[in-house]
């Protein structure tokens, strides 16, 4: 009873207990499954980290995943863009990234992270999310996918954020995530509770020595040192989800209905698993393409030319890579990372499967050419450069493909 009340809480509303939820029409869609901390452990060992990618032309990279936004890239990116009314500053958003809300002609209500061209400033993950989410997906690795777009935001005051200042029509470049109505796997009250780096490396480590340990340690150090090349410091638990996949089978517990809430949860039953299949996913990858650092700051952790390019992957003559995480994800962040050859010899595998126009078309569906804050394209070799940003991709690479590791602990 005291658990039923704790998560009663969460919900913040009067609860309705629904048994054989699978058998009526109609039933709500489970948004978490709330089990035990070793069960969770159990999910967190098991989950999917990797899965085979389809091949990919430049156009399916701009694109991104096929279904999954309002707009194709073409449309979003256009010189027109797409028209919304604002309705809601950032302030009263969740994050402090900065954004707001406004709804589109066609009825949408978009959450969009914006970026002022004229005036060269804003919120960098505007270009950092889309270059990094299309990498991970492009690879095989799950990232909530975010929709470059340009908007035109009708009565949108002067600070967006705030909503404070003169309102009038105002142009932005920006992005918006979709969030992919997947149940997450928690075992507490807190539904962002996430996974450290730490956390799944230990919870791998404690799987029987075999082929699916060596498997899920190889695609691990893949996904890490994928993180490192991208320069993904801020790796906060928040930062990352245990989702599940599969239908979930609500007999396997008891379901709660927040009354007027859109939260539904599953309260799983000892022993017993609701979820057929799990997998870890990149929730927020934004302050990317930096220098990372301890603050995770604005101007040196998120699309930082220099920072980027002054970054080794690798410590002088380790297997570690070169990566400095964030204070709020401390030493379960993994700093420093260690990679096994295994790992290493993957991610090499899977970065050789996009020639140099997919991974143009990574930077290219990033927008960079807008980086400046020019009133147009800037086609100079410089920072707001396509061309520039890509030969330090490839330069990585290079790194990555010539340096050898020790072998996975099996």
């Amino acid at each position: 009873m005291h658990r039923r009340l704790s998560i009663c809480a969460v919900l913040g509303v009067a609860v309705v207990l629904i048994g054989l939820l699978h058998a009526e029409a109609g039933a709500p869609t489970i948004s978490a499954i709330v089990t035990t901390a070793d069960q969770r452990s159990w999910y967190l060992a098991h989950a999917t980290i990797w899965r085979q990618p389809r091949p990919l032309s430049p156009d399916d990279v701009l694109d991104g995943p096929r279904g999954v936004f309002p707009y194709t890239f073409t449309h979003a990116t256009s010189v027109d863009g797409v028209t919304c009314a604002f309705t809601t500053p950032g302030k009263e958003l969740s994050g402090r990234s900065e954004k707001f809300e406004c709804r589109s002609e066609d009825g949408h209500i978009l959450r969009i992270k914006y970026w002022d061209a004229e005036n060269g400033s804003g919120n960098r993950e505007v270009f950092a999310s889309v270059v990094a989410t299309r990498l991970l997906w492009a690879l095989g690795f799950n990232a909530v996918p975010v929709l470059p777009i340009k908007v035109r935001c009708q009565g949108c005051p002067a600070n967006p954020m705030t909503g404070q200042g003169e309102t009038r029509d105002r142009r932005y470049i920006g992005l918006m995530e979709i969030r992919l109505p997947m149940p997450v796997i928690v075992s507490g009250e807190n539904l962002e509770q996430g996974w450290s780096w730490h956390e799944l490396d230990d919870a791998i480590a404690s799987l029987p020595p075999g082929d699916e340990r060596l498997r899920q340690r190889t695609y691990f150090d893949a996904l890490t040192l994928l993180a490192v090349l991208i320069q993904h410091g801020d790796r906060k638990p928040e930062q990352q989800a245990l989702d599940c996949e599969g239908p979930v089978d609500s007999t396997r517990g008891e379901v709660l209905v927040g009354d007027g809430s859109a939260r539904t949860l599953l309260l799983e039953d000892s022993g017993l698993r609701a979820c057929p299949r799990s997998a870890v996913t990149m929730v927020d990858v934004g302050a990317t393409f930096g220098g990372a650092g301890r603050l995770s700051r604005e101007s040196t952790a998120k699309m930082n030319f220099e920072a980027w390019r002054r970054k080794p992957v690798f410590v002088d003559g380790t297997c570690r890579g070169r990566l400095t995480v964030s204070m709020a994800a401390g030493r379960n962040g993994e700093p420093d990372p260690l990679i096994s050859e295994e790992g290493r010899r993957f991610l090499v595998e899977q970065l050789r499967r996009l020639g140099p126009e997919q991974v143009r078309a990574l930077f290219e569906a990033g927008q960079i050419e807008w980086f400046s804050g020019g009133r147009r394209p800037n086609t100079s070799h410089n920072v707001s450069s396509v061309d520039a940003w890509v030969s330090v991709f490839e330069d990585k690479v290079r790194q990555i493909e010539a340096r050898t590791c020790p072998p996975a602990w099996r």
